[in-house]
């Protein structure tokens, strides 16, 4: 067979045949009266590759980051004025 294949498509009670706009092309197509269809494509799934030491490493670094947070934090909170002063 050729490489430019058509393909039958039905609608309604036609028997029409509908030709690929581009076979690498994926998610794109031509109707019976040559109106482009386009169709939503998954996207690829990526792998993680890092290695427990840098997982290791990175949640150490999150958790001294909150930490350093949370001392600012505690620090100016409990050297705000007292609101029944006023």
């Amino acid at each position: 067979m050729p490489r430019n294949t058509l393909s039958t498509m039905r609608m309604a009670d036609d028997d029409e045949t509908v030709k690929l706009v581009d076979e690498t092309e994926r998610g794109v197509s031509l109707d019976q009266d040559g109106k482009s269809n386009v169709w939503a494509i998954e996207p690829k799934m990526e792998v993680d590759s890092k290695s427990a030491e840098e997982k290791t490493s990175s949640a150490i670094t999150a958790a001294g980051g909150l930490f350093a947070f949370a001392a600012v934090a505690f620090g100016i909170l409990t050297h705000l004025p007292d609101p029944d002063q006023f």
